[in-house]
């Protein structure tokens, strides 16, 4: 019996078939490696761990440039670029927009594993994770290790915007 889809659920029929199966059929699916993003959920899981990974990269080039990724109501805890554990917003003093203007890059990261990953809504994720900064000084390579909690919202234009992220230093033991 045909379905709403045009596809069958009857039992296949015993004809045969005059030609292989083409190989340019390909999944609709975004594969990652062997594991296919085939479900909304992957693929958040999958843009979480991207987009983390760009607002690092922002944050290393330069921080005034990790803006773009940010909601306009986006609240942080971030000792590692105000230099205090206050609690900043837009509207704070100082402001997410100043510290990130008068922040210094960082040389480098490294995530500890891939971050964990939690999906609040069908267009909402958190992640939590470890992280090791590096800066290069006189003194040589200083490296940071801080602990972090971010938690990042889909617009309906497809776009990911940081909402809330907490950032606090972790100490130096690896795991």
């Amino acid at each position: 019996m045909p379905t709403i889809l045009g596809l069958t659920n009857d039992a296949p029929s015993n004809a045969t078939t005059t030609s292989p199966p083409s190989q340019d059929h390909q999944s609709s699916a975004t594969t990652m490696g062997k594991d296919r993003l085939d479900t909304i959920s992957k693929r958040n899981h999958h843009a979480a761990r991207e987009i983390e990974t760009l607002l690092w990269r922002a944050l290393c080039d330069s921080p005034a440039a990790a803006k773009e990724y940010l909601a306009d109501d986006c609240i942080m805890i971030n000792p590692l670029f105000s230099g205090s554990d206050a609690p900043m917003s837009k509207d704070t003093d100082p402001s997410i927009d100043a510290v990130l203007e008068g922040g210094a890059p960082w040389t480098g990261f490294r995530f500890h594993g891939d971050p964990l990953v939690v999906e609040i809504d069908l267009m909402a994720v958190a992640l939590v994770y470890k992280v090791t900064l590096m800066r290069s000084g006189r003194k040589g390579l200083r490296e940071v290790v801080a602990t972090v909690s971010s938690s990042w919202r889909q617009t309906a234009g497809a776009d990911w915007m940081l909402c809330a992220q907490h950032v606090a230093y972790a100490d130096n033991q690896e795991e």
